[in-house]
């Protein structure tokens, strides 16, 4: 099981009490993995999550966030039951804009799941969350792994190349 110790003034202080300095996430629930070769973040969301297991859950990518600054991920959310709208916002809201902040660059989120659930996903977004300054963190929707990692290294190498410009 993975512990942290994230503190700070971020979105999460306002999320967090003292008494979740030390936050744990079932396993069974998220799985993160950061692959150095291909500089990608792997995140398999399953089952029901709370709203409080997320919330930790996410304080976890967070902290693989600040550590790796990883621009390219693949968000699997086949097998996570539906959350509910408020949590979806909050994530919107509040962890996207955290993300570029701490990346400082474009960031492409191959996000894996059913087409149904996309829909409900992005639908309510006005799009300032995801924008930092020239920054932009870009969605797309995907059915299969492989088909969003050709995505994402299709992605991360038009940006290298705009960037060098």
């Amino acid at each position: 099981m993975f512990t942290d110790n994230l503190k700070g003034t971020t979105a999460f202080s306002k999320h967090f009490t003292v008494s979740d300095l030390e936050r744990k996430v079932l396993q069974e629930n998220l799985t993160l993995s950061y692959n150095q070769e291909e500089e990608t973040l792997y995140i398999k969301w399953s089952g029901k999550v709370t709203s409080v297991e997320l919330r930790q859950g996410y304080a976890h990518i967070m902290y693989m966030v600040h550590v790796y600054k990883p621009q390219k991920w693949v968000m699997d959310l086949q097998q996570r039951v539906t959350i509910e709208k408020e949590d979806q916002q909050w994530v919107f809201k509040y962890i996207f804009p955290e993300v570029l902040r701490a990346v400082q660059k474009n960031v492409f989120i191959a996000i894996i799941m059913p087409v149904f659930a996309y829909n409900s996903l992005v639908h309510e977004i006005d799009g300032d969350e995801m924008m930092d300054g020239e920054n932009f963190l870009i969605l797309n929707h995907f059915l299969y792994r492989e088909e969003s990692r050709r995505w994402l290294h299709e992605m991360s190498t038009t940006d290298m190349k705009v960037a060098s410009m």
